[in-house]
Formats: structure tokens, sequence, C-alpha cells
């Protein structure tokens, strides 16, 4: 028996549609991704815009295979499901302290999953939409969720501690993103008498705070928290 082949090339309309929702969809992670990379988070620019642009290819795998085998529907139901293992990476389980880290991190996966594939879906004034939706929850129920909670609690503690040729300040740099505290959230400075200055805005009721603070207390390198 002979093998044959058969290529089947798309309409210009067809391809040019899929080309214009992989750009919509790169856009959306792109808008995404530079939210949370600003933040700091381990699901940045590069991994949203891959998500964004890989739920949008997989509906379009869906829609090209219902043309000749039916349901558009039972491949792309699977991106919610495998996009479940992205976001259960994303968090971290931190047993010693007892709570848990990263949940808002796979959350962004799971809603930049659902922007492209609503994209993939061609309706891209919706999938713009969500997306600008998306960023302004990010930015502004944190600050909300600081008014609500902290109040006027914040406080600006003083790390006074010995340089050791640099090392302490990266010792004291792995602490604070091991306890998800945002670079915005801290800085170095010389005291003028030779001694190296953490200062960090502090909340009493955020936890992260005061198990870093905890931690940093029994470094030998430390002389002072004011």
């Amino acid at each position: 028996n002979m093998l044959t082949m058969s290529f089947e090339f798309p309409s210009l309309n067809s391809f040019l549609e899929f080309v214009v929702s992989c750009i919509v969809a790169v856009l959306c992670g792109i808008i995404i991704g530079l939210e949370r990379e600003s933040k700091g988070k381990p699901a940045g620019l590069r991994t949203l815009v891959l998500i964004s642009l890989g739920s949008c290819i997989y509906v379009h795998i869906s829609i090209l295979l219902a043309a000749s085998f039916g349901d558009p529907g039972r491949v792309a139901a699977q991106i919610v499901t495998g996009i479940g293992f992205l976001g259960a990476g994303a968090i971290l389980q931190k047993s010693e302290s007892g709570y848990i880290a990263g949940l808002t991190t796979a959350a962004s996966i799971w809603v930049t999953a659902a922007i492209g594939m609503i994209v993939g879906g061609r309706h891209y004034i919706f999938g713009l939409t969500a997306v600008i939706i998306v960023v302004i929850c990010l930015r502004t129920l944190r600050l909300l969720e600081g008014f609500l909670f902290f109040g006027n609690s914040m406080d600006i503690k003083k790390i006074a501690f010995e340089s050791n040729f640099g090392k302490t300040k990266w010792v004291l740099i792995g602490l604070m993103e091991d306890h998800l505290i945002h670079p915005g959230e801290y800085h170095f400075r010389d005291d003028g008498v030779g001694r190296s200055v953490l200062e960090i805005k502090y909340v009493q009721k955020n936890r992260n705070h005061r198990a870093f603070l905890a931690d940093a207390a029994v470094l030998p390198e430390i002389l002072e928290i004011a």
C-alpha cells in the first residue's frame, strides 16, 4: 500500500483570522504579564503570554477539528483542566509558617487562559475588555485591601546590620523574597556611622512581615531592629 499524504491550504480569511487572534492573545498576555512582572511574581511576562497564546491556539484547534469530526468544545474544555497544573505549581505551601502563598498568581494564570480562549473564539473586544478589568482589579483591590484591613497601622522598621562585604544584604533580600515582600516595600542605605540599614514598610497584621522580622532577628549580622 502506498502511503498518500494530502495537504489542505487554508483560505486567506481563515489564516488571517488565526494570525490576528494570536497577535491579540499575545497582547493580552503582555498586558497582564507586565502587571505581574512589576510585582515580582513568579508567573511573569513570558509565562502569561505563552498561556494566553497557547489557550488561543487550542481553541483554534478545536474549531479546525470540529469541521471534520464534530464538537468544537471537546479540546477547548480540556484547557480548563490542564491549566490547573500550572496554577498548582504557582502555589507554594509554606507549611512551616502555616500559610499558603501564590493563590493570586494561580488565579492570574487561570484568568489569562480564559482570556486566551475567548480571543481564540474571535471575540477580541470581549478579550481586551476582560484584560482591562483584570488589571484594574489587580491594581486597585490591593489598595482597597490595605485601606480596609491595615488602615494606618503601617510603620517603618529600621534594621541595622554588618555589611560583611555585601553578603548580609543579599541574605536579607533572599529572606524578603521568601516571604513575598515586594521590592517597593523596602530600601537599603548607610547610616553614616559605618553600618548598613534596611528600611522596610512594616504592617503588624501582615503575616509575611512578621515572619520576615522573626527570621531576620536571629541572623548574627543583625545589630539592631528599631
